[in-house]
């Protein structure tokens, strides 16, 4: 009887320690919120970023037989946009098609903030989209263009909210840098070249802002409120082009030392060997945050990982999109063979795009790749695997510092009902090359960005609302306009 005693007793303390963590987990607060925000883009803001979007600027690569037409007269159509912003700011161009403006603060021995968003945009097939991509056209209540996301809003806003501060003769605590790649989407030079700008004149930014996270309103785990997701990090990123080669033949004689079949053999184990699943601080953060906004049973499990870490994880690992939360992940995305239908070809390709988790580096990630290969039985000699751009994770920038406190305060005025939290973005973005040079880089947009939109990110019928754009603004009128919130020089 003392026995069963004892062990109920147990499970009552156990339940008592799994209720009180779940209680302590509360949605983190903004300890000096700002009032607010109540100015927002305007009818003529719309205008304005709508004539950025009718500009073609699809990077061609560095092809000096390229047109570049599109990017000669880019720089032009924004000094006719916003004319009081370039008779203000220092105009620097980086790389002949990077544009950096230096807004000079009231202390210039303070670190500077460094604001970003590339202006090229990818490839749009007309015919696919229900709308011109470069019309700018406004059905629904939505702008349909290509740039509408990914990411002239951002540089429209941006340029708004210091023409609005110019006119209110507002002079920030501190330089405010605004910088914009000409070819982020072909992870071409001018990204690299424009933190190099600073790393040579021996300048580290109080803190770095660019694309990567934004307000979204399906939050995951199912929580029903908006969440402003901030990247504190990204992946790595690696693009390995493989290659199998074999005598080839005739497609009446196959044989399973045939160069597409021994490819795929390899492919198949590379994608079936699961890369090891690890919640990263800043997704832990995440979840907790998402969490505290939710019901009792995500706050029981999310406030006691402790015990419940293994079955979060693998719930996470059950679908693609909060699986690639928390693992490096392998992506077959080319694949090339025999021209003929009858054919069996000498060499077979394929593409692979890998995004290595923080947890990882590129080294890992492609020893892995390798495994898959050798257990098919070929040897990595005998194989052709060429990397380009391997990058390793980026450094994580801190989240619970007076900077992330900042951001929150900011987010908090303009989406007051969003749950705010720090995340690792997949995607690449510019900010990779501050992050080397400044320990405070984040990634972020202050939009919201709704599901079927972001899905259209370098998709189809790409765009935007109206409102969220106008909202927006005011989110880059808040962050310009309170910088003084962080305080003296550092």
């Amino acid at each position: 009887m003392e026995s069963i005693l004892v062990i109920v007793g147990l499970v009552v303390v156990f339940v008592v320690i799994l209720i009180i963590n779940a209680t302590r987990l509360k949605p983190s607060k903004v300890t000096d919120p700002l009032p607010p925000a109540e100015v927002f883009g305007d009818k003529k803001a719309v205008k304005r970023f709508r004539a950025m979007l009718r500009c073609k600027t699809v990077w061609p690569g560095d092809d000096p037989k390229a047109d570049y037409s599109a990017f000669d007269e880019f720089l032009p159509t924004l000094k006719k946009l916003y004319p009081r912003v370039f008779d203000t700011l220092e105009l620097t161009q980086i790389n002949k098609y990077g544009i950096m403006l230096r807004w000079p603060g009231a202390d210039p021995g303070a670190a500077p903030v460094v604001l970003m968003a590339h202006y090229d945009v990818v490839h749009a097939k007309p015919n696919d989209w229900k709308h011109d991509p470069f019309g700018a056209e406004i059905h629904d209540g939505r702008i349909y263009a290509r740039g509408a996301v990914d990411t002239k809003c951002i540089l429209a806003a941006l340029l708004e909210s210091i023409d609005h501060l110019l006119a209110k003769q507002h002079t920030p605590p501190r330089d405010v840098y605004l910088c914009s790649s000409n070819s982020e989407e072909d992870m071409g030079l001018t990204g690299n070249q424009l933190a190099s700008y600073f790393s040579k004149k021996d300048i580290t930014p109080c803190f770095v802002l660019d694309e990567g996270g934004a307000v979204i309103d399906n939050a995951p785990l199912g929580v029903p409120c908006e969440l402003a997701a901030i990247g504190v990090a990204e992946k790595g990123f690696i693009t390995a082009y493989c290659a199998v080669d074999s005598q080839g033949g005739h497609a009446a004689t196959p044989a399973s030392t045939d160069a597409p079949a021994k490819l795929v053999a390899a492919l198949a184990n590379v994608l079936k060997i699961p890369s090891p699943a690890k919640l990263s601080k800043p997704v832990e953060a995440m979840l907790k945050e998402l969490a505290a906004h939710g019901g009792l049973g995500l706050k029981l499990v999310f406030g006691n990982l402790w015990i419940f870490r293994p079955l979060v994880l693998k719930i996470m690992k059950s679908k693609p999109e909060t699986a690639a939360m928390v693992r490096t992940t392998y992506a077959l995305t080319e694949l090339q063979g025999s021209k003929s239908h009858n054919v069996i070809p000498k060499t077979a390709k394929a593409t692979i795009n890998v995004r290595v988790d923080p947890h990882e580096t590129v080294k890992a990630a492609m020893k892995r790749l390798e495994s898959g290969f050798a257990k098919a039985g070929i040897a990595i000699k005998d194989t052709h695997i060429v990397l380009k751009t391997p990058i390793d994770p980026s450094p994580v920038s801190p989240f619970k510092d007076e900077v992330f406190d900042y951001l929150r305060t900011v987010t908090q005025s303009v989406y007051p009902n969003a749950a705010i939290a720090p995340y690792v973005q997949s995607s690449c973005a510019d900010a990779r090359h501050f992050s080397l040079i400044c320990p405070h880089t984040y990634r972020f947009a202050g939009f919201l960005f709704k599901e079927e939109q972001r899905s259209s990110i370098h998709g189809v019928d790409e765009n935007l609302d109206v409102e969220s754009y106008k909202r927006g603004v005011g989110f880059y009128i808040q962050l310009i306009s309170h910088l003084d919130r962080l305080g003296g020089r550092p």
